[in-house]
């Protein structure tokens, strides 16, 4: 693991990417209980089956469901995963302005 070592992997991660689970992009409650829907959990990119490090750059913050979705997939696998939920929420976001200016 690189980094200084009396820095938590955790604090370490989110001080680097921030607060939101890598594959649904929304908030982590980092104060929930352990494997709830909303807590966080550390998910390696190159899965620990590919021969994926433990260390920092291999890893990301995301919630449990998130995380046992993304298994031990090929990271390209993974990164399709991620684009595709990211757009479909976009595509949401976007229908809901167009439809708020239309006054719909």
């Amino acid at each position: 693991m690189s980094g200084p070592d009396n820095i938590k992997k955790k604090d370490r991660l989110r001080a680097r990417d921030g607060d939101n689970c890598w594959l649904c992009g929304q908030l982590i409650d980092f104060e929930a209980e352990p494997n709830s829907s909303k807590a966080w959990s550390v998910e390696h990119l190159l899965s620990k089956d590919h021969d994926g490090p433990g260390r920092i750059e291999n890893l990301v913050l995301c919630h449990p469901p998130c995380n046992r979705s993304l298994a031990n997939r090929p990271l390209f696998k993974k990164i399709e995963m991620r684009e595709k939920r990211r757009r479909k929420i976009w595509m949401a976001s976007i229908r809901g302005q167009i439809l708020k200016a239309l006054g719909k």
